[in-house]
């Protein structure tokens, strides 16, 4: 591999070069997008959101000024991420709310790459993202699940097509956001935001706060929500540009 096979694979696409037929490639992965969503593929793809729910936990915590010091990720798509700092205070509150609105997050940053043509850098970025995160990683099925996530990032970047590149994007950007709304369903309906039914985020929110359980999960559906509306504009507004 020389500079220039790297920057040639780093390139930029100019949307106004959008076509059709990335649109046709961008409405399959909707669609897969939204078969993973369901029964039983739901079991087995949830992961990928708990994924991106832990690292909301670990870069809030971060950012927040806490140390970040251990990430797992276990079969049944469950997870849990360490930090050391302060056990209540602000960077504590930052690192308990981020991991639900983490998902649609990443799903909308994920859109967002491909509606301005960004798909190559940003699956660079994510690849490397994932293999530094191998660092805090404390099971062999959280390197696992890491180690698959650096692959298939690092080989749509560096094989892939544009189109195939842009694609991808649209399919995890869509899946990531709607897994989020779908988690954030499940966790009011399972009704796990209530003391009486174990701890949760909200909870711990709660616990940290005195803001009731119930406000923080409202704060779950909001940014959710907004994510979920975000999307559904950038994608609106692409596909007008590209057939209008």
């Amino acid at each position: 591999m020389t500079f220039d096979d790297l920057d040639a694979r780093l390139a930029t696409v100019d949307p106004a070069t959008y076509t059709t037929a990335d649109l046709a490639v961008w409405a399959l992965a909707l669609v897969l997008a939204v078969a993973a969503l369901t029964a039983p593929a739901w079991r087995r793809t949830s992961v990928v959101v708990t994924v991106a729910h832990e690292l909301g936990h670990a870069l809030g915590g971060v950012f927040a000024g806490r140390k970040l010091t251990a990430l797992r990720v276990r079969l049944d798509a469950s997870g849990v991420t360490h930090t050391r700092g302060k056990a209540s205070g602000f960077g504590m509150v930052v690192c308990a709310w981020a991991g639900y609105p983490a998902p649609a997050i990443a799903g909308v940053l994920a859109v967002l790459v491909a509606v301005k043509g960004w798909a190559a850098p940003g699956l660079f970025g994510l690849a490397v993202l994932f293999a530094v995160c191998l660092l805090w990683a404390r099971s062999v099925f959280t390197v696992l699940v890491l180690v698959s996530c650096v692959a298939a990032s690092a080989g749509l970047w560096w094989w892939a097509p544009p189109v195939v590149q842009s694609g991808a994007a649209v399919g995890v950007g869509t899946f990531l956001v709607l897994g989020g709304l779908r988690s954030v369903v499940d966790t009011w309906r399972g009704r796990h935001w209530h003391r009486s039914r174990g701890e949760s985020d909200a909870v711990a929110l709660e616990t940290l706060t005195r803001v009731p359980a119930a406000v923080w999960l409202a704060s779950f559906w909001l940014a959710t929500a907004a994510c979920v509306g975000g999307v559904a504009w950038m994608l609106g507004t692409t596909v007008a540009r590209v057939v209008g």
